[in-house]
């Protein structure tokens, strides 16, 4: 199967860094992503699974193993029943809210502006708004490194605070099926809109982020912390703490990995300092020689 050499990683996620991909895969089906990762277990050669690049940090030299990146060719929504919906892991969030609102389906409004894919989506349990994956998931079809295919019941997921049983273990989730209800759709669509302006009103949407980049602490939230100890607009080259919304560290340009992850130090280091309280990030950092 055809594949990208030196592909820059910056390019293919939300926070603009990262170094060259050995291997830059776009599978387009099932049967492709089996026969990669039979390949790369052959070769000894890590992967990584990318979607829309949200929620990672690459390291500035790059990754050693092979991405597979399902948001080009990976995607797909099929209706099995009047409110059973099975899609494709490269879908984006963005896409499948639309695809339901159209439809007068509801219960993933609170996705709809997540920067992501479903696939991401359900391997840590996305939630925003009072809404999170757990509450409409009913099963996942995924794969283990050997191309054996699972499908798995959502009880069975360990779905818990972005945390899920892929947190723990390799797999490929190909696909989810979703259980919605059925709602008025312009009420869908107006809720939507009210999520967008609220995001792009208090988030720094129009800067490269990874996303919320800490987890949020027992009672409490990351950002209020942030902005208690004066960290807001605290930077380290070109990466800083927004001053729109203190849980996000932003890019202003040519930030690396290396300022970001001395950012997030700073950050984490201040607030136990003055609060007593460790921040875990929830952006997931891929080292250079693999996971």
């Amino acid at each position: 199967m055809n594949y990208e050499i030196g592909k820059k990683l910056k390019d293919s996620t939300t926070l603009k860094i990262g170094g060259p991909a050995a291997r830059y895969y776009r599978p387009g089906s099932e049967e492709e992503i089996r026969s990669i990762l039979l390949d790369a277990k052959e070769c000894n050669a890590p992967i990584c699974m990318l979607g829309k690049g949200s929620n990672v940090l690459f390291e500035d030299e790059g990754y050693d193993g092979w991405i597979i990146e399902t948001i080009t060719n990976f995607t797909g929504i099929k209706q099995l029943d009047p409110n059973r919906v099975e899609v494709l892991a490269g879908t984006t969030n963005e896409q499948l809210a639309n695809w339901l609102a159209e439809r007068g389906l509801g219960g993933f409004e609170f996705a709809s502006g997540i920067p992501g894919t479903v696939g991401g989506a359900v391997i840590m349990n996305a939630g925003a708004y009072g809404g999170e994956i757990k509450d409409i998931i009913e099963s996942c079809e995924w794969m283990d490194e050997d191309g054996n295919v699972h499908n798995t019941p959502a009880e069975e997921l360990d779905l818990s605070y972005r945390h899920s049983m892929f947190s723990d273990r390799f797999g490929i989730v190909l696909k989810a099926v979703f259980q919605f209800e059925d709602r008025d759709k312009e009420d869908i669509y107006h809720a939507m809109d009210e999520l967008h302006e609220r995001r792009w009103t208090r988030q720094p949407m129009e800067m490269p982020s990874a996303g919320s980049t800490f987890k949020r602490p027992e009672n409490g939230f990351a950002s209020a912390l942030i902005r208690e100890c004066g960290l807001q607009g605290t930077s380290v080259n070109d990466a800083q703490v927004s001053e729109k919304h203190t849980g996000f560290l932003i890019n202003r340009g040519q930030a690396s990995c290396k300022d970001f992850l001395e950012l997030v130090r700073i950050v984490q280091d201040e607030v136990y300092r003055k609060k007593g309280i460790h921040l875990e990030m929830e952006v997931h950092v891929i080292p250079k020689e693999g996971k």
